[in-house]
């Protein structure tokens, strides 16, 4: 009697969302989850995986086993060095059901060992993931208090100091989550009134007071950067950035990093890192429905990285918009998102947002009308993507590069075509 892969799979799940956090542990990841997740197999790996494979191993009802590469590369999650591997060291955790009838004395005695055995095995997972049979419904006040201080008006480090109040609540457990990804939720005291966090990157965020797997109340977090400010990561789940010297972020017209930037600031640049210029601020209500950013960007060869990238992000109040550039035989890396729309490059023709991105300034454009965008790469029509949700205001923009990159200029225009935000860095 063997477990079938998707016994695996499943098992997979479980120990995955749990490891990492993902969702509220009731099995409904999010697109932003997922997006995680495949950064995390990417560090990993060194393989991305969209979020459309993804999505289709998270589906109950999947029918295609996964490639075994895309196997191999789910198992670097969890540590394991391929998906063998995995199944080798949770065979035990499987409960595998006979697929041929045996004679009734026999099949009455491997179904009690059976029953017993799911039974145990049930029990383990209530134990692990901190669910309960028979758990009383949650019973929640008509107000819950919850709300977040910040001990800094602008600028990073920035302590933020949660207020709430829980104490009329029945439940198991309480905890505070920072922003949306999970690996920002910590446990809290019923107690007591006060937790307190820093954040470390400029950035716009809603802030969770959860009960048990239920997020009862939040509070918005806007860590404002006083202008341009830039901070450097080797791993997208590093908790604590290396900040870049501010004082030679703006100079000969461009927002730049250079190499000898890199090393002078400690950086090891035959390592893997990725790192962000950010300005979060108030953009005099520009919404995400309507919008024009135009920007120009240029990156600078490394040796150790194969696959120079640039992106701009728009971080708004319910949601982000972010397009990527790269060079012509990378762009099966990419991923495009505007509001609740993902396109990634595995499973979508992005060819046309490939470039000579080391060899010349390229010039960015999006065009949003009535969340109908359109990206424009050195004025060429290169993608165009409608989406439905009004998420908010605009509050963050972004530039990420993985090698030492410039940009030119930006400039931001509201839905009646004026210029409400532009930087020539001129200083």
């Amino acid at each position: 009697m063997s477990a079938s892969e998707k016994d695996y799979i499943v098992l997979y799940r479980t120990l995955v969302e749990k490891k990492l956090m993902l969702g509220n542990g009731d099995g409904k990841v999010k697109q932003r989850d997922l997006e995680y997740l495949a950064d995390h197999i990417e560090q990993k790996s060194k393989v991305r995986l969209s979020i459309s494979t993804l999505k289709r191993v998270w589906k109950d009802d999947f029918v295609q086993e996964p490639h075994p590469t895309t196997l191999d590369a789910l198992a670097s999650a969890l540590d394991f060095s391929d998906w063998q591997s995995f199944k080798k060291a949770n065979a035990g955790n499987i409960v595998a059901f006979p697929s041929e009838p045996l004679a009734a004395k026999q099949e009455m005695s491997v179904r009690f060992y059976l029953a017993l055995g799911s039974a145990i095995v049930v029990a383990g997972v209530i134990a692990i993931l901190g669910f309960g049979l028979g758990k009383k419904k949650l019973k929640l006040p008509a107000t819950i208090p919850f709300r977040a201080d910040k001990t800094v008006t602008e600028g990073v480090p920035n302590t933020v100091i949660f207020n709430y109040d829980v104490s009329n609540i029945e439940a198991d457990s309480f905890f505070i989550q920072q922003s949306w990804n999970p690996r920002d939720r910590t446990r809290i005291d019923p107690t007591k009134n006060h937790f307190s966090a820093i954040y470390y990157n400029p950035g716009f965020h809603h802030a969770r007071l959860m009960v048990n797997d239920s997020v009862v109340a939040t509070a918005r977090v806007h860590i404002k950067s006083d202008g341009w400010f830039a901070s450097l990561r080797y791993d997208p789940m590093d908790t604590h950035p290396l900040y870049l010297d501010r004082s030679r972020l703006k100079r000969d017209g461009l927002l730049q990093t250079t190499q000898e930037d890199l090393k002078a600031a400690g950086v090891d640049v035959q390592k893997n890192f990725m790192y962000r210029y950010y300005n979060s601020r108030d953009f005099e209500n520009v919404t995400s429905n309507n919008f024009v950013l135009e920007t120009r960007m240029r990156s600078d060869s490394l040796l150790s990285q194969a696959c120079p990238n640039a992106e701009i992000m728009i971080v708004c109040e319910e949601g982000i918009c972010f397009v990527p550039i790269t060079i012509k035989g990378c762009v099966s890396n990419l991923g495009v998102g505007m509001g609740e729309v993902y396109k990634g490059g595995n499973d979508h023709d992005l060819s046309a947002l490939g470039t000579d991105l080391l060899k010349a300034w390229q010039t960015l454009r999006i065009e949003n009308h009535n969340r109908n965008a359109t990206i424009f790469l050195n004025d060429v029509a290169v993608e165009h993507i409608k989406y439905e949700h009004d998420f908010g205001k605009i509050e963050v923009l972004i530039f990420t590069f993985n090698t030492p990159g410039a940009v030119d200029f930006v400039r931001l225009k509201n839905e009646t075509g004026t210029v409400v935000y532009a930087d020539e860095f001129d200083q």
